[in-house]
């Protein structure tokens, strides 16, 4: 049993999940090959009829349960997926056996036991005006009361910082420009920025350390977009492609 969670980029508005062992052909595959390919069980495709990027969760032969006050839409049928090498990859399907990936990465890899799965997916439907507050409020939780508000500051002060660098540069090197030269300007602002960056650095290690858990909690606290639920089956199975937009079942 195992969950993971990706972030699905696409810009062929179609993501999906299949086995990573699957050897590269010469060009993407799309259209008419890729429903062919998702009917054969090789690769899950859902339709998601807009360009962007979806959060997925995917459960390995462990149930999905919707949190309080979440509604998903199940797709009736479930569809077979094969992921004999044990290791599958989800993302986009423009990369789906394509002999130069561009959209996925190591990070949307995930294991699992060689084994024909049956997948079944459930489409986020929940409409909730104040998500974006409450996930902030969550990841607000992940830090202490003194750790959030040294984030903040520390924020403010890189913003502010950067700022006081650029200006402080422009304006070393528009008065030696005037008076020296554009060489001795352009060495004047180089001395700045570095100064500036020295003391900028000092700051930055400890906000990124906060951010980084900061970003996590918050990723975490918004609910997925699509979960695919998969459970180890006796095969061959019949796949299939899943519409994002249309009729589903509850």
């Amino acid at each position: 049993m195992a969950r993971y969670r990706i972030h699905a980029g696409t810009d062929i508005a179609c993501v999906g999940i299949w086995d990573a062992g699957l050897p590269a052909t010469k060009r993407s595959i799309g259209g008419k090959a890729l429903e062919a390919s998702a009917a054969r069980g090789e690769v899950l495709v859902i339709d998601t009829s807009a360009d962007g990027s979806y959060i997925l969760q995917i459960h390995v032969d462990e149930p999905f349960v919707p949190a309080p006050g979440q509604r998903f839409d199940t797709v009736g049928n479930e569809l077979g997926l094969h992921l004999g090498s044990g290791t599958a990859l989800a993302g986009g399907c423009e990369d789906f056996r394509n002999p130069r990936p561009q959209i996925t990465s190591a990070e949307d890899r995930l294991h699992v036991e060689p084994s024909w799965y049956r997948v079944r997916v459930h489409l986020n439907q929940t409409e909730d005006p104040e998500e974006e507050q409450r996930a902030h409020e969550e990841a607000s939780r992940a830090l202490s009361s003194e750790e959030l508000t040294r984030y903040g500051r520390l924020g403010k002060a890189l913003r502010r910082g950067w700022l006081i660098a650029v200006l402080s540069a422009a304006a070393v090197m528009a008065s030696v420009c005037f008076l020296a030269g554009p060489v001795l300007g352009g060495l004047g602002a180089l001395v700045t920025v570095a100064a500036g960056w020295a003391v900028l650095r000092l700051k930055r290690g400890d906000y990124d350390a906060l951010h980084l858990r900061y970003q996590r909690a918050l990723d975490a606290a918004y609910p997925p977009d699509i979960v695919l639920e998969l459970h180890r089956a006796p095969g061959p199975i019949p796949g299939g492609t899943v519409a994002m937009e249309g009729p589903h079942a509850s």
